[in-house]
């Protein structure tokens, strides 16, 4: 079978209607020599060479589209084999046309008919003798007859070379001239033989190119109806979702146009509740500006704060001197209640037109408030604790003015005269709890005083009781060396040097009795029960200090205090007191100065120290050891 022939079997389906509409572009007697499928421009069609022309047809969905180049205007050709493609290039006027993506078999025959064609055609057109034309695989169908009948087109006639007419001759058939006509016989019986073999290859070509043209218009008219039903099924599959979306689109819009409804109603019932909030709101905060003006302060913590140490409102000598005060105050008041001067009210009210009955309503009703104004002083005195004092004057106060807001009707108030002493009594209930509470603390101050004198006078008992007796032990030892015969001179001398140390002992523990600001001053810290920034700094007369120092570290805190400095001082009060008037704004305990603790460290103490002690300072350990602390954290590490 030829290129033609194999390129028509080979057609992909989406060129194949592109085959049936071919001869609607060729003329009645224009004949197609052979068939490729190519891509143009990246459009896929059907390349074609007729004995005319090289064209390439495309149809699609965007439309149709016709290339056509006639023999003479094709200048060159040439074909690129590529990998498993062919690509053929037409040189048309010095432009370059190319057509890709051709298999490789149909572009090199259709290739090489192109050149055998152009050839033909080229010696044609200038009437030089040729080879003869190509054979013509089949011819193109005249436009006005049906595919599947169509007639033999015949080839065109190609220029034929001039035969040598004979010469003339006289003779028969001897001679020169004889043989020359006999061989020009011999030479046009070949050639009509030749003749007739290459018109009985052309009629089977023709009716070979029938055959396929008829083949072609079957397999083009089937997919014709496949398509057509293709359509059909998808133009109903359309119309089915067109239905079905605009059906969606009515649900759809009624539930939009429900949800939009059931929006609006409630956004508007959430307005109205909002509106209705923003009035509870208003009445909230008006009532609560009313309870602003009837709060009393009760933060005692605050007050207790900004007041410090307390100060009295009415300073006397003791609390007794405010028992008798207080006991004065109740007398007046209960002589005011007696009186009717507590509460007034008016005295023109009438019940039931007599003056009598509303009298009589408007004493109860005074009574009853004034009960109730009773009732919270005597809560105020009960409950009262010195740093409460302007809190509870304050609730006594706004139940005075509630009691004259709730008797506005008949003029009922409690007068002023009678809230003066009950206020007072608050004060001097106040002064009198803060003087017992420092009598007492006093007196804690005092026993613990005497039982530090009694310590020391123990101490310095048995001091000289221990010295009494090394006395008498070294006189005796002196006494015995001086009245033996041989007497040993250093013997003596160390021990009447030793009777002169207990002596000077002696007037030291004289000069410490008899001066009761001689002590040791102690600088000491406990990293583990207060950090490292807090020391205690206080005083002790005791003979050894470090009884006092080891009484302070007992079961109370968790570790022992470590001692950085203990300095003697003939006026160890003085020393102590400047040191706590240094470091008065570290102190701890601002509201009770008994409390010796400070939020400094050790060097800065010992700075201080170094100031006020001066020769004193002999000793100063500035890191505590904290040996207990320590090893307890050393523990606590290992068993995590």
């Amino acid at each position: 079978m030829n290129a033609a022939a194999a390129a028509l079997k080979g057609m992909v389906f989406p060129v194949k209607g592109t085959v049936k509409s071919l001869p609607e572009v060729l003329t009645p007697d224009e004949t197609v020599q052979a068939l490729a499928v190519a891509h143009h421009d990246g459009t896929m069609g059907v390349l074609a060479l007729t004995d005319r022309r090289v064209l390439f047809r495309a149809q699609g969905w965007a439309g149709q589209r016709l290339v056509s180049h006639t023999l003479v205007e094709i200048t060159d050709v040439r074909g690129t084999d590529g990998l498993g493609q062919y690509t053929l290039t037409l040189f048309v006027a010095g432009w370059a046309v190319e057509f890709k993506n051709m298999d490789k078999r149909d572009g090199r025959s259709f290739t090489d008919r192109l050149q055998q064609w152009r050839h033909w055609y080229a010696a044609a057109q200038t009437g030089v003798a040729a080879h003869p034309a190509p054979v013509q695989p089949f011819a193109a169908p005249a436009p006005s007859v049906a595919p599947a009948q169509v007639p033999h087109q015949p080839a065109p006639s190609a220029p034929v070379p001039p035969q040598p007419s004979p010469p003339s001759t006289s003779g028969g058939g001897g001679g020169f001239f004889g043989r020359r006509r006999r061989e020009a016989e011999a030479e046009a019986a070949r050639l009509g033989e030749e003749l007739r073999a290459r018109t009985a290859e052309a009629e089977a070509l023709r009716a070979e190119n029938h055959r396929l043209l008829t083949e072609l218009t079957a397999l083009a008219g089937a997919d014709t109806a496949r398509l057509v039903q293709e359509t059909d099924r998808i133009r109903r599959t359309h119309a089915e979702h067109l239905a079905e979306l605009q059906r969606i689109d009515a649900v759809l819009d009624a539930k939009v146009e429900a949800a939009a409804e059931r929006a609006e109603r409630e956004l508007q019932g959430a307005r109205q509740r909002l509106h209705e909030m923003e009035a509870r709101a208003q009445e909230a905060e008006r009532r609560l500006a009313e309870a602003q003006r009837d709060l009393v302060v009760t933060d005692d913590l605050v007050l207790l704060q900004e007041a410090g140490i307390y100060e009295y409102r009415h300073p006397l000598a003791d609390a007794v001197a405010y028992k008798a005060e207080l006991d004065r105050i109740k007398d007046r008041y209960k002589t005011l209640t007696k009186n009717g001067r507590a509460v007034v009210g008016v005295t023109d009210w009438t019940v039931n037109g007599s003056a009598a009955e509303g009298r009589r309503m408007v004493r109860d009703f005074s009574k009853l408030m004034l009960r109730a104004y009773n009732a919270e002083a005597d809560a105020a005195v009960r409950g009262m604790k010195p740093h409460r004092l302007a809190s509870l004057v304050d609730r006594l106060q706004k139940s005075r003015e509630t009691i004259a807001r709730l008797g506005r009707t008949m003029r009922i108030q409690v007068t002023d005269e009678y809230h003066r002493l009950r206020v007072r009594e608050l004060e001097l209930t106040a002064d009198y709890l803060a003087k017992v509470e420092e009598e007492k603390e006093r007196r804690r101050e005092e026993r613990a005083r005497q039982r530090e004198e009694e310590r020391l006078e123990r101490e310095i008992a048995r001091e000289r009781a221990r010295l009494d007796k090394e006395r008498n032990r070294l006189a005796l030892a002196l006494e015995r060396a001086r009245s033996a015969g041989q007497a040993d001179a250093a013997q003596i001398e160390e021990l009447e040097r030793k009777l002169a140390e207990i002596d000077a002992e002696e007037e030291a523990i004289d000069r410490r009795e008899a001066n009761s600001r001689a002590g040791y001053v102690y600088v000491i810290s406990n990293i583990g029960a207060f950090g490292e920034s807090m020391v205690k700094i206080g005083l002790t007369r005791r003979l050894d200090p470090m009884d006092r120092v080891n009484e302070l570290g007992d079961a109370s805190v968790p570790f022992r205090f470590d001692v950085h400095a203990l300095i003697y001082s003939d006026d160890a009060v003085g020393l102590e007191r400047a040191l706590h008037q240094e470091f008065e704004a570290q102190r701890v305990n601002r509201v009770n100065p008994r409390r010796e603790f400070f939020h400094v460290t050790p060097a800065q103490v010992r700075d201080a120290l170094a100031r006020h002690a001066g020769q004193h300072l002999l000793e100063f350990h500035e890191k505590p050891e904290a040996p207990e602390w320590r090893a307890s954290i050393a523990a606590a590490r290992a068993q995590s």
